[in-house]
Parts: structure tokens; C-alpha cells; sequence
């Protein structure tokens, strides 16, 4: 544990009326997770502010505060200790670090950041990074393995907050690991939030980086920016890893440091993909051929970036890589097929960005064979309003049926959404169904299948909750889309 003068002087507090021996036992921006000895951060939050709750805090054994600066000093007990901050969050962050012995300092941190593919292309590296002996741990949208073993990640944010994320790496050191890999959302980079403070990359992985969460940064320029803090948080003679996918490169050059370095796939290593379908996708690099398990081509591109990122860490030829990644296991939610006996393909994909709905519908018409597509999804309720009109655009130029449903609502509710993805569908030939219900959306969408049609679920992947007006109902995308298939399979054959 930490004296509360050692954490003071970790976000650069000076003061020498805080007694030598007082020792903090918890950080947290929780006021009824306070317990005795405890800091609390107020925050300034989106939708409340932390320090109506500090009266709470100190009920609950909160010893020190820190909230924003400008925040009016409330009346406080004289053994309760206050400070403000410009900062608080990056103090939060490295408040945190401090508490737990600034673990990353011990490890070798790898930061994976960009508009789509982030969970896929962090796990596609610590796979990767494990084929070649590596003691690796993983922190994503999807899963986490902090040294015990890897399953399913527990926060409902990609990135988590800082004192979570600390604690994560501190389980890290201690069970041994030498190399982490960090999904990195634009959340997690802006200095609003700056949940990764502190920690210093030793390699930054960059997918395409297009256009999202529109909502919280306002416009593309700061959302764009958010996402170059990574890079900026690159360590001397760390490693810059891109393609040319990523039409945002300059930003993320300019803002390098010199000593740093840069892989551009598609501009200093050749690369051409071949196109194949549900058998995968051929890349040709470094005068290899390789045949990926992966079905889109982005999702070959984002493996050859993460082998050229382990061959980095390990200082190998990427060709002794490149082969390895014939071996990589799906990701869970991600471009996940569901066998079964209708004689259709079911796709489950985490799909919610205009750039994911190109690239995945653009698949399932080029491989359709001749078949109807049927596609259910929402969109996401208080989110970026900016791209449920292309989204439904897309979405009705490549189907035959589109199933509106609800995703996460909020209290925007399922209409208001709908109503936007259906603003540019015009195509005459395909037919726009509401379903609120989306277990009801599911189990219609098999009942109009036929031999040969392909089955799009869009939108959850591997989440675990639909988040409604009042409450987060519990939610497993795959449990649900198998069990309406067993049930289709069953009545099917009663005929």
C-alpha cells in the first residue's frame, strides 16, 4: 500500500500537513465504493457531476478528494484531506499507476488502436506473440488474459478505467508476463478521459481509421487526433505499424517522435490480397503467399499487421511470422459462422460503422452465389447519429430483407433509430421489417430464409447486454442466433 503523500507527489501534490504514516487502501471515482482510507476523484461526468457525491465519499471513508478545477470547496472534516486538479483524469490515471508500482514500466506494452478491427487485430498479436513463446497477456473488447488464462473481458468498456486497467497490469507483473497487448479506444486516448496516462507503448498498431463516436469528439479532426495520442505515447525508438487502408497516415507521421520508427504495409512492404470468400483470404507479401483462415479482406490486412509488429518485438525476419498466421483462431463475435442444416450461411459480426457495413456487405453480395440477403441490426441509442443514415444505405443496397431491431436503445428508444437508418434506404427490392424485440428479429429472419440465402446478425458480436431506457437486459448474440436455428432446424423437419 501507498502513503497518501507518495500518491500526492505521483500527480505532482506537494503538501507537507498530510501525515507521513497515512496510508490510502483505494482509488475511486465511485463515491459508494469508498471504503476507509480512500481517495476520491469527482468528476465532472456527462450526465452528473462527482462532487454532489463527496459529502457521500467521506460517509463511506474517503480521506482525500480531488475534483476538478473551479469546483466549489464544499465544508469538509479537518482530517479530510482536498485538492483540485486541471487535470483530473490523466491524475486519476496516474494516481492509479503509483498505487500499483507503475506496472507497466515492467512490461512491454503494445497499444492497438483504429475505427474497426481493433479487437480483432489485438488478438490476432497476442496470438501471435504466444506461437512464439512469448509470456503475453491481452486486454480487449472481447477478452482478457492478465497471466491465469484468456476469457472473456468483464468490462462492458473496451479500454477500462484507469484504476481498472492499472489493476489489470499489476496482475500482469505478478503472474509473470513480459508483453501486453492494450486495446485502445478514442475514449481512452482523448484528455477528457485519458484512462491510459501514464503508459509509455512500446508499439502502436493503427487500423483504417475512418469516422466514429462523433457524438463525444464533435467532429473527425478531433476524433482523428484522439486516436494519434497513441503514437504520441510511444516510447524513444518504439514502433509506428499501418497501411495504406489507413488514408490518415500523415497525422500519426508528423506527431512521431524522431526517434521512433514507421511500417506502412502497402507502402514500405508490398502486399496484394486475393479475394477468395468463405475459404479465406490469399495475401501476398515479401514474395509469399499466404493463405489466411480470415474471411474479409480487412481482416487479413490487420494480421499482416500483427506480424510485423511481433517480428519487431522479437527482432525477426517477418517471413519466419508470416506463415503463423494460417494458424490464428477466430475472434469471438467477429465474422463468426454458424454451421447448420437450412443450407444457409449465418454471419454473427460486431459490425456498427459505415466502413464495416461496406466491406461486409460488399462480401456477403460478391459471395451469395445468386442467393437473398437477409440482415438484421440496430444501431446504438445516445451514440454518433452521423452514420445510421449511410449505414441503412449500404445495408438496403446489398439485401433483400432488412430487420430493424433494437441493439442498445437507451433512452432514445428503437423508433427514433429506426427512423434514421431508413432515411436514404431506397431500393425498391428490398423489403424494411421493425422488430423491436430482437430475439423476435432473430427468429423471423430464419423463418424467411431459403436454401442458398445469406444470414447477416449485425451489431452486438460478442456483448453480453442490450442496454434499454430503464435497465441492461442480459443479451448472448450467439446463444440466441443458435438456439432460433435449432428451432427453425426442428420445425423444418416436422414438415
Amino acid at each position: 500500500m501507498k502513503t497518501l503523500r507518495e500518491l500526492l507527489n505521483a500527480i505532482g501534490i506537494t503538501d507537507r500537513h498530510v501525515p507521513e504514516t497515512l496510508t490510502i487502501q483505494k482509488i475511486t471515482q465511485h463515491s459508494a465504493k469508498c471504503e476507509p482510507y480512500s481517495v476520491f476523484f469527482a468528476f465532472h461526468g456527462l450526465k452528473t457531476d462527482g462532487s454532489f457525491y463527496i459529502q457521500e465519499a467521506i460517509a463511506n471513508g474517503a480521506v482525500c478528494i480531488i475534483a476538478q478545477e473551479g469546483t466549489s470547496r464544499p465544508q469538509l472534516p479537518s482530517d479530510v484531506y482536498y485538492y483540485s486538479s486541471k487535470a483530473p483524469h490523466t491524475a486519476f490515471a496516474l494516481m492509479c499507476s503509483a498505487f500499483y508500482d507503475d506496472p507497466q514500466s515492467k512490461l512491454t506494452v503494445i497499444g492497438v488502436t483504429g475505427t474497426d478491427g481493433k479487437s480483432t487485430t489485438s488478438d490476432y498479436t497476442y496470438q501471435l506473440l504466444k506461437m512464439n513463446g512469448v509470456k503475453v497477456g491481452l486486454l480487449s473488447t472481447v477478452s482478457m488474459d492478465d497471466g491465469t488464462e484468456k476469457h472473456d473481458s468483464p468490462y462492458r468498456m473496451s479500454t477500462p478505467e484507469a484504476d481498472q486497467l492499472q489493476a489489470f497490469l499489476s496482475r500482469c507483473v505478478q503472474n509473470n508476463l513480459t508483453h501486453v497487448v492494450l486495446e485502445s479506444t478514442s475514449h481512452a486516448l482523448s484528455k477528457t478521459f485519458d484512462r491510459l496516462g501514464g503508459i509509455d507503448f512500446r508499439s502502436a498498431i493503427v487500423t483504417k481509421v475512418t469516422s466514429e463516436h462523433l457524438e463525444f469528439h464533435h467532429n473527425i479532426e478531433e476524433y482523428v487526433q484522439a486516436k494519434v495520442n497513441l503514437v504520441r505515447a510511444l516510447q524513444k525508438k518504439g514502433t509506428f505499424i499501418t497501411s495504406t487502408d489507413n488514408s490518415r497516415i500523415a497525422p500519426f507521421l508528423e506527431a512521431m517522435d524522431p526517434s521512433c520508427t514507421s511500417i506502412i504495409l502497402g507502402r514500405d512492404v508490398p502486399m496484394r490480397i486475393e479475394f477468395v470468400g468463405y475459404q479465406g483470404a490469399v495475401v501476398e507479401i515479401l514474395g509469399m503467399r499466404i493463405h489466411t483462415p480470415l474471411l474479409l479482406p480487412s481482416l487479413a490486412t490487420n494480421a499482416m499487421l500483427a506480424a510485423f509488429c511481433t517480428a519487431d518485438l522479437l527482432e525477426k525476419n517477418p517471413k519466419t511470422i508470416l506463415p503463423m498466421i494460417e494458424r490464428l483462431e477466430p475472434v469471438k463475435g467477429r465474422m463468426q459462422m454458424i454451421e447448420n442444416n437450412l443450407g444457409v450461411r449465418v454471419v454473427i459480426d460486431f459490425a456498427h460503422t459505415v466502413d464495416a457495413y461496406e466491406g461486409l456487405f460488399a462480401f456477403a453480395k460478391r459471395t451469395s452465389e445468386g442467393g437473398d440477403i437477409i440482415a438484421v441490426f440496430g444501431c446504438a441509442g445516445e451514440r454518433d447519429t452521423s452514420k445510421r443514415s449511410p449505414m441503412g444505405q449500404i445495408a438496403s443496397r446489398y439485401s433483400s430483407t432488412i430487420i430493424l431491431t433494437e441493439e442498445d436503445p437507451r433512452t432514445e428508444g428503437n423508433f427514433a433509430i429506426f427512423s434514421d437508418l431508413r432515411y436514404l434506404m431506397k431500393n425498391p427490392s428490398c423489403e424494411i421489417l421493425e422488430i423491436e424485440d430482437r430475439t423476435e428479429a432473430i427468429q423471423k429472419a430464419f423463418s424467411l430464409a431459403q436454401n442458398g440465402d445469406t444470414l447477416l446478425f449485425l451489431g452486438k458480436g460478442h456483448e453480453k447486454s442490450i442496454e434499454r431506457a430503464t435497465k441492461k437486459i442480459p443479451w448472448d448474440e450467439i446463444a440466441q442466433v443458435t438456439q432460433a436455428l435449432k428451432d427453425e432446424e426442428e420445425r423444418r423437419s416436422c414438415k
